[in-house]
């Protein structure tokens, strides 16, 4: 068996084809004398057993899960100079994060999953296996969209990329794949520990359109980010086991002016096995996010559930959560618009998995969610945008997971989804396992997808104010209908020392929306809309390479992604074709020392729809060096950004060169 009440304005700071991929493989073997190194120490082989469920909502160890998946372990998280969770994901193929600088309170809106939007909602963010809505702090773009960084990574345990379409399982906004972002667990014992970071960086200068060139207000002078953490959880009885982290996160941006953005982030978990067959839970979160002068957002969300198996071959899972989010953003007279108000997310699940024998299980389950946005927009000149909406969802899904001849498994799966917009939905999908040897796995999954507009998209009666445009909503949208296509080779090589993987994909979306100029001039500025477009594609091929001996660690990826919209012939926006990342780690636990880094090279990107405005291909280098202390502490020297990149886009304000020192405390 495979197993609230709302804030006042202005409350200012406290991824036979073995020759395919042989040149990665040599490419590693030639860097012999691991990732699992770079993890602490521990062997590949223990990689490989993890237990992961996203991809099918059901248990398996990493390398018999049926549907492609990429796990980011905590070592790895600790390895990488990731200052936020959108950092840690640089590495896996099909994620670009190029646009993105690693500094907290900055925008991760352009985030991709091979060639598709997170912040549009076309990838899926889950915490603990539970949706993910608002952004602000996190670095969405806008009350609408979806940011990643809405965990420190200091809460964070593992990341698990499910690549392809997974609507099948769970509903719209999945079309890409998911991540799902699980936070730490309660200790066995009673253990604890803290940590503090503090960093200096520069923001480099941007050319304008003219050719002019305009310089940040504090030129030559460093900007400061920090973090502090504190974590401690037990089990005081044998069945009950409780975790409380609280994290805060502070950096002064990377805009022209300096701008503080603070983060309080609280985490307090409880897990109980009532008996030896029915467990609870109990998780509850809150952030508190503030930049000086221009935002103020409160967030809180609250899970509870159980898991009762009546017999060995039966589960029965009850889940349900709540999430809120307050927010103002910008003040009376704000110049790009005054938001203030709240958004709110519910849902609750149950699921049931009758595994018939050892090689078939039956998984059945069904939702309600409710998403609600009430809040309000006053422009600058003086018209005011009144948001107040109610999106409900129902879903039945289903999915038939059977192994057939010991090599080859399906999964087949079906979700109806009844939303109260546009309707009624029905989104299959199909996946298959072969294992061609022991030690080379074929993986190939077909599924369709449906995705709603956003509100913001549909909703606002007048045109708001985005950067240096205005943007008109339009209530005629259609809802997007995507089909995803994926396959992929695995293969182990030197005793599962050496994994290699080559996946291949394509995404097709009918009616997918994007902005356009409508030509027009609305209060002195262009006003853009959303329009449908007949079809949008985006494939691809993936590598990965890791590679784990000893003491020494290699993670290679490669992504080349083409993307079209049918209707124009262009590219897509933030879509590079060419994305290359090398990170070696080393291990010497002699004298308990680490040296990595991380090597990301991205090629050129379009930064719109028409194809005129660009960021060229560019390399960041990362690196870091820690020191054990007596196994009681660590201190760490990281360096983003070696070499002062401007990651291609002169056209903004870019961090540069990043120094960092933090010290961790285990207790």
């Amino acid at each position: 068996m495979n197993t609230t009440q709302r804030k006042r304005p202005g409350r200012r700071p406290i991824t036979p084809l073995s020759l395919a991929i042989a040149p990665l493989t040599l490419l590693v073997a030639a860097s012999s004398p691991s990732l699992a190194a770079a993890q602490g120490g521990s062997a590949t082989p223990a990689l490989l057993e993890e237990v992961v469920v996203t991809a099918t909502r059901t248990p398996h160890t990493l390398k018999d899960v049926p549907v492609e998946t990429v796990v980011i372990s905590r070592q790895d998280i600790e390895q990488s100079n990731a200052q936020n969770a959108m950092d840690v994901l640089k590495t896996v193929p099909g994620i670009s994060s190029a646009a993105h600088d690693d500094v907290f309170g900055t925008y991760t809106w352009q985030a991709k999953m091979r060639g598709l939007s997170f912040n549009d909602g076309y990838g899926l963010i889950l915490i603990d296996g539970q949706r993910v809505m608002g952004s602000g702090q996190s670095g969405g773009m806008g009350e609408y969209g979806i940011g990643l960084n809405q965990i420190p990574v200091e809460m964070i345990e593992r990341i698990e990329v499910v690549k392809g379409t997974s609507s099948a399982l769970y509903g719209s906004d999945a079309m890409a794949g998911v991540i799902n972002i699980i936070t730490r667990k309660a200790p066995t014992v009673a253990s604890g520990r803290a940590g503090a970071s503090h960093g200096w960086y520069k923001i480099k200068e941007k050319t304008n359109s003219d050719g002019s060139v305009a310089y940040p207000a504090d030129d030559g002078q460093s900007r400061n980010t920090s973090q502090a953490y504190v974590s401690f959880g037990e089990h005081p009885l044998e069945r009950l086991g409780y975790l409380i982290h609280y994290n805060y996160e502070s950096a002064d941006d990377i805009s022209q002016e300096p701008i503080q953005s603070d983060r309080h982030s609280l985490m307090a978990k409880m897990d109980l096995a009532a008996t030896d067959n029915l467990d609870l839970f109990l998780k509850g979160e809150a952030s508190d996010y503030q930049k000086t002068d221009n935002r103020d957002e409160e967030s809180y969300r609250l899970s509870t559930g159980l898991e009762w198996r009546p017999a060995a071959d039966h589960v029965l899972a009850v889940k349900g959560y709540t999430y809120s989010w307050d927010f103002v953003h910008g003040y009376p007279g704000y110049p790009h618009g005054y938001k203030h108000g709240d958004t709110g997310f519910g849902q609750a699940e149950i699921q049931y998995t009758w595994y018939a024998t050892d090689q078939h299980a039956v998984t059945m389950g069904g939702e309600i969610q409710q998403q609600t946005i009430d809040y309000t927009i006053n422009n600058a000149d003086g018209s005011t945008i009144r948001v107040k909406e109610d999106v409900d969802t129902a879903s039945l899904y289903g999915q038939d997971e059977i192994n057939l001849f010991d090599d080859l498994t399906l999964v087949a799966g079906l979700r109806f989804d009844d939303h109260s917009n546009f309707g009624s939905e029905a989104n299959p999908k199909l996946s298959l396992m072969y294992r061609l040897a022991e030690a080379a796995t074929l993986r190939a999954s077909v599924g369709r997808a449906f995705k709603s507009p956003t509100i913001r998209q549909l909703y606002y009666d007048a045109p708001y104010r985005h950067g240096d445009y205005y943007v008109q909503s339009n209530c005629d949208l259609q809802p997007e209908i995507g089909l995803g296509y994926s396959a992929g080779l695995e293969q182990r090589f030197l005793a599962d020392h050496l994994l290699t993987s080559l996946g291949i994909f394509r995404n097709e979306v009918d009616d997918m929306v994007i902005s356009e100029d409508t030509g027009t001039i609305y209060d002195s500025l262009p006003l853009m809309t959303y329009q449908n477009v007949e079809e949008a594609v985006t494939q691809g091929i993936e590598l990965l390479t890791r590679f784990d001996h000893q003491d020494f660690a290699l993670t290679a990826s490669y992504t080349y992604t083409d993307s079209e919209n049918k209707e124009t012939g262009n590219e897509l926006p933030y879509v590079p074709k060419h994305s290359l990342s090398l990170a070696p780690a080393y291990q010497w636990q002699r004298y308990g020392l680490g040296l990595s880094a991380t090597i990301s090279h991205t090629g050129r990107q379009y930064k719109d729809n028409d194809n005129s405005s660009q960021i060229n291909g560019h390399t960041v280098v990362d690196a870091k060096i820690s020191k054990e202390l007596a196994n009681k502490a660590r201190l760490s020297l990281e360096a983003d950004n070696i070499f002062d990149s401007d990651k291609g886009d002169d056209g903004n304000y870019r961090s540069g060169r990043t120094m960092l020192v933090k010290m961790d405390v285990f207790f």
